[in-house]
Parts: C-alpha cells; structure tokens; sequence
C-alpha cells in the first residue's frame, strides 16, 4: 500500500532535501510536489496521508492564508518545514497532528539537520497515520489502576529527548546539581555521536557525564548518556543496575526512551522520569506504565520545545504529574536526587 505525500515549497534546497528525506521509506508515493500557495491547497483537498510545507508559504496573501486554514483543519499528518527558524502562525501550535521542522538557529539554513530531523518526522507520520501501519498512541491507564503518587527515594532518573535535545540538554545539565541517583539520559542519536556529545556535556556543564551502553550503570554523581544506534532494556542485578542490548522491531528512534522506562518498571524500579522535546511519541509507553506505579513523570511544557510530540503525547496519557518550563524541571530534577539514598539503603 502506497504512502501518498504531498509537498509544497518554493525553495529548491527545501524540495531536494525533501524527495533525500522520502527516499528511504517505504512505500512513499510523492504525488504533488507544488512551488506556490494556490497549487498547495488543490494538492492537499486530495487528503494525502502525508503533507510537507514550506512555512514561507503562508505569507503568500490570500493562497497563503487559504493554505493555513486548510493545514490547520487538516486531520492528517501533517509537517511545516521552518527552515531558518522565523517561526509559525500561532494556529499551527494549537495542531496535535503536526509536526514543526526548524533549523536549530535564528537566520541559518543547516540542511543536513533538517533532512535528519525531517526523516524522523516522516517515519513517525507513515507509523501513525491512521489504518497505515498504525501505532496508536499509548493507553491511559484507567483510574482504578493507578497508585497514589510515590513519593520515596528514587533509584534512577531517567531523562528522554530527541530533536532539539543537543542543544537544550547543554543548558539544563548547568542547573542540575551533581546527581545522587544514577542519571540516564536517552537521546535519539546516532552511535557514532554520543561518545563526543556526552564529553562536550560534560565540558560544558562541569558534570561528569560518560557513553554508556552494555553493562552496569555509572554511581551516582555520574550522569550517563545512552549510546545511540542501538536500544537497551534495564535489568537489576545483584551488582546494581545494569543495560542490556536488544532489538525493538520497528523501532525507527534509537535509543528507544519506552523501553528503558517500561524495563524499569518490569524490574520493580523506583524512579522518576522526564520527557522533553521530541518529535513522535517516544516515552508515552512507558509514562503510561509508571502511571499504573504512581511513579514520577514531568513534561516539558510543549510551547517550551523545539518539537513538542513527545511530551505532548506523554501529556496524553494522563499518567503525567507536572508540565513544567526547562527551568522548573532543573529545580524539580534536583528535589529528586537531594531525597535519595544509596541504592542499597532503599532497599533495606
């Protein structure tokens, strides 16, 4: 079954970057590739499963604002390329189907990043388009099977990010104090950039921050980023915890964040979790089996990200306790570690 795309942009950069970015998936058929405003709304009154805009686009007078409103009232997936980063109609931030794909910069092109990011977003919008290989969203757990918050030591803090994350995560990890509970940070990256972006988190935050992957997880007073390219399910062992290789079918995002939050939760872990920004649903899983725990889950607030889909779709579960600013999460992720002891003194 064929996987039809509509794509609309002036820029000949933007269109070669989004026929690179549609070549790997499977099934895409792009049948509308458009350079103004006006062709875009014909193309996009074809429901295609997928549309891809350029936001310039809607400062195209009248056809640009008719390409909005048709946008905006769309219930497919849908996909607004902000490729210098000058931002969107307020509209489209009100958009749960959409995703936004921006450069990291005010003024800079990055088309590299941007194919990345783009590609991401593709394969999330082909899983969950609705009857096409369909992920739906996780469950809300209903009320009678959920625990009364926890409120006791944590054993770990896990952390899950994805595009936007590099950049934030520099900042952040400056207003965290040095961690007493092992720290885990899983960001979507591939394996070959991990080791050098855990080295310069750690150069830039004054942390000590490592690459880890197969094998016990650093004490406390470390902060570990996982390695990227691959996914890890956690285990508790006699030696403390420890990350074990495996393969999640399907899965397009590495390291998974849903499998390290709900291995957590199967090895009976008491830990709080944070979802910040990211495209697609990554984490949502597994917020909703901590909410049958009553464990802790804060949100990046979505108007704070620079892709709001994962604490979005975390947000929907229901099993989220606080959505908070960058900021305020620093403050809460702080509370946590000063309340925790050693791993050995929980369990006594």
């Amino acid at each position: 079954m064929s996987f039809k795309v509509s794509a609309a942009t002036a820029s000949p950069f933007l269109s070669i970057l989004i026929r690179q970015a549609l070549k790997p998936i499977r099934g895409a058929d792009l049948f509308a590739e458009d350079r103004a405003a006006v062709n875009a709304q014909r193309a996009l009154r074809q429901d295609p499963h997928l549309a891809i805009v350029d936001a310039l686009l809607f400062a195209e007078g009248e056809a640009g604002e008719g390409l909005l409103q048709l946008v905006v009232g769309r219930r497919g997936a849908t996909i607004v390329i902000d490729a210098r980063a000058q931002g969107v109609p307020n509209e489209l931030t009100l958009k749960r189907s959409l995703e936004i794909v921006r450069s990291s910069k005010v003024g800079e092109l990055d088309l590299g990043a941007l194919e990345a990011d783009l590609r991401q977003a593709i394969e999330t919008a082909r899983r969950t388009d609705g009857g096409l290989n369909a992920t739906p969203r996780a469950p809300v757990p209903p009320s009678d099977e959920r625990a009364e918050p926890y409120r006791g030591p944590l054993d770990l803090i896990v952390i899950g990010v994805s595009t936007g994350g590099p950049t934030l995560l520099t900042r952040m990890l400056t207003w965290f104090d040095r961690p007493t509970a092992p720290m885990l940070i899983v960001q979507h990256m591939p394996q070959s950039e991990t080791a050098g972006y855990a080295a310069r988190l750690g150069e830039a935050s004054g942390h000590a921050v490592v690459e880890v992957a197969r094998g016990p997880l650093p004490p406390g007073g470390v902060i570990g980023l996982v390695r990227g390219g691959q996914d890890y399910r956690l285990l508790r062992l006699a030696g403390g915890l420890h990350l074990r290789e495996i393969d999640v079918p399907g899965n397009p995002f590495h390291p998974s964040v849903d499998e390290i939050l709900t291995s957590a939760v199967a090895a009976d872990l008491a830990f709080g979790a944070v979802i910040l920004t990211g495209m697609g649903q990554d984490g949502a899983q597994g917020v909703a089996v901590m909410g049958r725990k009553g464990l802790p889950v804060i949100a990046q607030r979505p108007s704070s990200c620079a892709v709001a889909g994962m604490p979005q779709s975390a947000i929907d579960t229901g099993a989220v306790h606080a959505v908070l600013a960058p900021e305020e999460i620093a403050v809460a992720v702080n509370r946590w570690s000063a309340r925790r002891p050693t791993i050995s003194e929980a369990a006594s």
